[in-house]
């Protein structure tokens, strides 16, 4: 297609919509004399002829008369060709200029062709004529003047100059149409044509929008709602300074002026709107997603001193308050200036809006709200939104399940702190939604999770069983404490008889079961942190087990009295059953009876051997071997006094229990032991192997005070690590002294260690300085080859830890990755994984630098 049948078809659509063909003005001619047609040629030249030689002719016709009115109107209303700013809209003619009878005629005759002019057959509308001389006006002498007015850099001044340039020549088009409604004798017909040209002028400026306009205007609208709508001003329990009143009304202000400005010029029309209503939207997410982002509760000194229940109400309130009285107002006040209303319906629509915003944002910090729980109670009430349906039910879910994968379920966090966050998420859950419909859907992978830490069980149990008032000491912090908390609650202690109930028709708070529960589903009475962490645990037997092993350990220690671990027991035992603990209530009558078979066999003995009795208090625990876990056998030959005395109690408990034999475990037990050195007197609580060492160190005539490793070994006949193990405590209490060679010697006076060479303190004894002390010539060193191959596996597993996920990692972290990762998990101790890494690194294919171990630097 050809350039000119383009230009051809853009000029026919032009002409279809504009009507391109109107009139011009009429050109300024001479007088005509009588009988001479208007606009046409003379018939002939003019002479001074006498008026009796002119015929007289018939008076001019309509259509010239209306020609004649025609051209004095026009040329009265007609703009200025001029494109300078001086003269481009002309000068206002003033009033007394204006009452001009032939101007007043011939409008009358333009206006009304129809009736004064009958025999006029070709007319026009002048309302018509002078919108199109508008438009072409604006298009040719306007828009370049707008276009300059853009090349500036502020946005406010380019504005500015905008609205002047359209002001300015609204005045002079409304000048023009001013004069022609001076003919209009109907009012309703005046307003009717000032309605029509105002629409169709508007029409004309609100399509000269220009990208540079249309960045100024969003630059300046925003600097003045950021003013008066701006986090900063209305935050949670503030309340704005005069100051600070005083710029929000003068931006108030100058905001309201502006609207009318722009309505005035024809810029407020629809893509104004569009704009406004986008800038004010942008507010409100704005605000919303700074003023509220982990401000859980509105601070407010009038709410702080009433009710309690005051602090729990969450932001929602201080947002519609916000929504209502100022981002409706403004509202309200902005498109009233532009002609239009605000409903109430509306106002309702922005509060629901802006609370499902806030609800998003609670939704994205339910993980935090989590981790402050109870602190950011508040912050469910503001989620309330987010759970109406199922839909948003499953968005939140799947959006806190993303973010604790990411921020808690990896080897970085302790499972103390994973078990801590899912007894919050239990309760913050439980507050949100009563039906646990959301728990499940988010604590299935935490539990999977769970499943993989050998150490989650033990946490629990030693958390159930710890004391409720250490909560907020230096010890709760280490432990699981919340567990005996939650333990105490009489809420918890009344949960079996309220579940027991099918129903309860008193109930004036049922609900129906959530849209997408379960097939099985069945609504719990209470959060049950206890009940929902042990069935997260695995299975009940593994529980149990471990739960057995942990309580035999604080029945064999010196705690005073049992309450707590009862009172746990009798939970368990509502839980699991009378038959699957019965081994710990017979544990716990063992320690009960112990008591009182004891007193009667010391009894005895103290009336038979008086002597030996005041020289030594022995006192024991008599454990029935069946009931109890498999308790770890390390032997040992006690000190003489002490195999007399257990002699002369087998003696007393057989005559007691005839049909049963007692059978020592001497490493299990405590003892008191006092040391009378040169320069003090040191009395010591420690364990049974632990005073047997020291009590080998008694003089025996050949080396005072000093013995060795292999001799120790051969007197005693106990396992070499729990005699390094009893060494190293006495060194710590600087009982003895490390001469080197494994040889040790009894520190008789503090000042001789100090003159002579520094020993070994507690603190060589670290995870830094072990790998030192040479291995023991008794242990074996031809390993078999499954110990063989499996310590080589273990030791690639190692290696590709320290290649692949940390350069350098402490023991503890080594341990807890072995048995996390490891598909048969790891059987190692830390001591033995310890002893492992040190044999690599004297080895030298392993370095130990700050306690942390790494591969070393290849040359």
């Amino acid at each position: 297609m050809t350039v000119s049948r383009v230009s051809a078809r853009k000029s026919k659509v032009l002409r279809s919509v504009f009507q391109t063909d109107l009139s011009q003005p009429t050109p300024l001619l001479p007088d005509t004399h009588p009988g001479e047609p208007f606009g046409g040629p003379l018939a002939a030249p003019r002479h001074t002829a006498s008026l009796h030689q002119i015929p007289q002719l018939a008076p001019p016709s309509d259509q010239v008369r209306w020609d004649r009115a025609w051209h004095v109107v026009t040329s009265r209303i007609q703009l200025p060709s001029s494109v300078a700013v001086e003269d481009s809209f002309g000068t206002a003619v003033p009033h007394s200029q204006d009452l001009d009878e032939a101007f007043y005629e011939a409008l009358a005759l333009v206006l009304d062709p129809g009736k004064m002019l009958p025999g006029a057959l070709h007319t026009e509308d002048i309302l018509t004529w002078h919108t199109h001389q508008v438009r072409q006006h604006f298009t040719n002498h306007v828009l370049p003047l707008l276009a300059a007015c853009i090349s500036q850099t502020d946005p406010t001044r380019i504005l500015l100059s905008s609205i002047h340039t359209l002001e300015a020549a609204h005045r002079q088009y409304l000048y023009g149409l001013s004069l022609l409604l001076r003919g209009y004798s109907d009012k309703n017909t005046a307003s009717a044509a000032v309605n029509k040209f105002r629409r169709d002028l508007h029409v004309v400026v609100g399509n000269s929008w220009t990208p540079g306009l249309t960045d100024a205007l969003s630059s300046v609208l925003r600097q003045l709602l950021g003013a008066i709508l701006g986090p900063g001003k209305w935050q949670p329990g503030h309340e704005p300074s005069p100051a600070e009143d005083h710029e929000i009304s003068k931006a108030r202000e100058e905001l309201l002026h502006l609207f009318e400005s722009l309505d005035q010029v024809g810029l407020a029309g629809d893509r104004f709107r569009v704009l406004f209503a986008e800038l004010m939207d942008r507010s409100m997410n704005e605000f919303i997603h700074v003023t509220f982002p982990g401000v859980w509760t509105k601070h407010d000194a009038s709410t702080s001193s009433s009710s309690s229940s005051s602090a729990a109400l969450g932001c929602a309130h201080h947002l519609c308050d916000w929504v209502e009285n100022h981002f409706g107002r403004l509202a309200v006040e902005a498109f009233g200036r532009l002609g239009g209303s605000i409903a109430w319906g509306d106002v309702e629509r922005w509060r629901e809006v802006a609370l499902g915003r806030l609800a998003a944002l609670r939704t994205s910090e339910l993980f935090d709200i989590v981790l402050k729980w109870p602190e950011s109670r508040g912050g469910l009430e503001d989620l309330r939104s987010a759970v109406i349906s199922p839909q948003k039910r499953l968005q939140l879910t799947d959006t806190f399940s993303a973010v604790m994968q990411r921020r808690l379920l990896h080897p970085g966090r302790s499972t103390l702190d994973i078990l801590r966050t899912y007894i919050s998420m239990i309760r913050t859950f439980h507050a949100l939604d009563q039906s646990t419909v959301l728990l499940d859907r988010v604590a299935h992978a935490l539990q999977l999770y769970l499943c993989h830490r050998d150490d989650a069980i033990r946490i629990v149990v030693i958390g159930l069983l710890s004391n409720p008032r250490s909560v907020n000491t230096d010890e709760g912090k280490g432990k699981l404490v919340e567990l005996a908390t939650v333990l105490d609650e009489a809420l918890q202690q009344q949960k079996r008889q309220t579940d027991d109930e099918e129903l309860d028709w008193s109930d004036m708070t049922w609900v129906p079961d959530p849209a997408d529960a379960g097939s099985n589903y069945k609504r719990p009475r209470n959060e049950d942190v206890i009940g929902t962490l042990i069935n997260a645990l695995g299975s009940q037997d593994i529980f149990i087990k471990e739960f057995q092993l942990i309580i035999a350990e604080r029945l064999l220690s010196k705690q005073p009295n049992f309450q707590q671990e009862i009172k746990v027991l009798t939970l368990l035992k509502k839980r699991f059953g009378e038959n699957s603990l019965q081994n710990c209530d017979v544990m716990l009558k063992d320690i009960q009876d112990s008591k009182r078979v004891d007193a009667t066999i010391r009894r005895s003995l103290n009336g038979e051997h008086q002597t030996s009795a005041s020289s030594m208090a022995y006192h024991t625990r008599i454990l029935s071997r069946l009931f109890w876990p498999n308790l770890p056998k390390n032997p040992f030959v006690v000190p003489a006094p002490v195999a007399e005395t257990q002699r002369q109690y087998e003696a007393g408990f057989e005559q007691l229990k005839s049909s049963r034999k007692l059978s020592w475990l001497d490493h299990l037990g405590s003892a008191t032991v006092k040391l009378d050195l040169e320069d003090r007197s040191v009395e010591v609580e420690c364990k049974t192997y632990e005073a047997a060492v020291i009590y080998e160190f008694q003089d025996d005539g050949e080396q005072p005070g000093q013995r060795t490793f292999n001799q120790l070994w051969e007197e005693l006949m106990i396992d070499e690590d729990l005699l390094e193990l009893a060494l190293k405590f006495w060194i710590s209490k600087r009982i003895l002294r490390d001469l080197g060679q494994r040889t040790y010697v009894v520190v008789e006076r503090l000042e001789d260690e100090e003159a002579g060479a520094e020993p070994p303190t507690a603190g060589a004894f670290t995870e830094a300085g072990i790998d030192t002390v040479q291995s023991s010539p008794r242990k074996p060193k031809n390993l078999g080859a499954a110990e063989q191959a499996q310590r080589a596996i273990y030791w690639q597993f190692i290696v590709g830890m320290l290649t692949n996920s940390s350069p350098a990692m402490p023991l503890g972290q080594i341990s807890m990755m072995m048995k996390m990762l490891i598909a048969d998990g790891c059987p190692w101790s830390n001591e033995e994984l310890q002893e492992f890494l040190g044999e690599k690194v004297l080895e030298g294919v392993l370095e130990l630098s700050g306690g942390k171990y790494r591969l070393p630097k290849k040359p």
